[in-house]
């Protein structure tokens, strides 16, 4: 599998990833629907972090969207995978790649804002939750704040 940077014509390519992925979790389409602001990948998002794009058998199976968030602290802002690859060890990589990043940039830590279905993927690679978020399209659904100390 290769791992290259993700280019800001490819956003559409990596909305969808996000998307596909999400979808894989049982979302419903009115769930979909009200999500997808919060879901769109765009050219500057990529300018302004860390992409990566996952390339395996030459088709994309998955991307990681991180940046600094603070001096010492990396926010993960995207890690999702083609369902059809899922539990495969793409966002296993994905990650290890994205943790590496993280140190090189001075971080001491890693967050993010996890889907919940997602939280076991996380707490696996010693990640802890540390609170909660309240949602910015879903009134009442709160999503785990997880982190890693590195």
């Amino acid at each position: 599998m290769l791992l290259r940077p993700a280019q800001r014509g490819e956003a559409g390519l990596l909305t969808d990833i996000a998307l596909r992925s999400k979808r894989a979790w049982g979302y419903d389409d009115a769930f979909m629907r009200r999500i997808l602001p919060d879901m769109l990948v765009t050219p500057r998002m990529i300018d302004e972090g860390y992409a990566v794009l996952a390339i395996d058998a030459e088709e994309p199976v998955g991307y990681l969207l991180m940046r600094m968030n603070g001096e010492h602290e990396a926010f993960l802002n995207d890690l999702f995978i083609v369902p059809e690859r899922m539990r495969c060890g793409v966002g296993s990589q994905l990650l290890a790649h994205g943790i590496a990043w993280s140190r090189a940039q001075g971080a001491r830590r890693v967050s993010l804002v996890s889907d919940p279905n997602a939280t076991g993927f996380y707490e696996r690679r010693g990640f802890t939750r540390d609170g909660e978020v309240a949602s910015t399209v879903i009134d009442g659904r709160a999503l785990p704040r997880m982190v890693l100390l590195l």
